[in-house]
């Protein structure tokens, strides 16, 4: 073998190995943050109980059978926020939006919930209840004040970096 032909060979191999380790080190820079995302909770508050679940098809859970068990409490909507990556998210604020519309509902009081402003650390979730009272005031106003086209509503919740995240779903209302 010709010393050019081996030269030629042993750079194209460490072309290859700088271009591996290059996607590597992108790769570990975009996981290393923390990535939450978040998911539409509907169900019943009962005390010190959360009866809940995710919400499919814009259709809201029918409680009727947790009333019939004698759960009579207070219906709410839900976001909850997983935090899937390797660094901890600063929770600020959630929001219930209508989608359609433009009117936004910022709980202050009627939250349920941990108190805002909150950490939430790499593989773990939190879940933010609203009265689901207030979300249906929301989509009506929206509807009869501003004339809006109101399909649904969707939750978000702002992060300590500026960047909001949505739930996918959405809720009829």
């Amino acid at each position: 073998m010709d010393a050019t032909v081996a030269a030629l060979l042993i750079s194209a191999l460490s072309l290859v190995l700088a271009g591996l380790s290059l996607g590597w080190q992108v790769a570990q820079w975009l996981l290393a943050g923390g990535r939450p995302r978040a998911t539409l909770i509907h169900g019943l508050v009962d005390g010190n109980s959360v009866y809940s679940g995710r919400v499919k098809e814009g259709v809201p859970h029918d409680l009727s059978s947790l009333r019939r068990q004698g759960i009579i409490g207070t219906q709410v909507v839900g976001i909850r926020v997983t935090n899937h990556g390797r660094a901890p998210v600063s929770i600020s604020s959630v929001a219930v939006h209508t989608r359609g519309g433009a009117l936004t509902l910022n709980p202050l009081g009627g939250l349920i919930g941990p108190s805002l402003p909150y950490q939430l650390l790499p593989g773990t979730n939190e879940t933010w209840y609203v009265d689901a009272v207030d979300v249906a005031k929301l989509a009506s106003s929206s509807r009869e004040v501003l004339n809006e086209n109101v399909q649904g509503i969707y939750m978000t919740a702002a992060l300590g970096t500026g960047k909001s995240i949505k739930t996918p779903e959405f809720l009829r209302a």
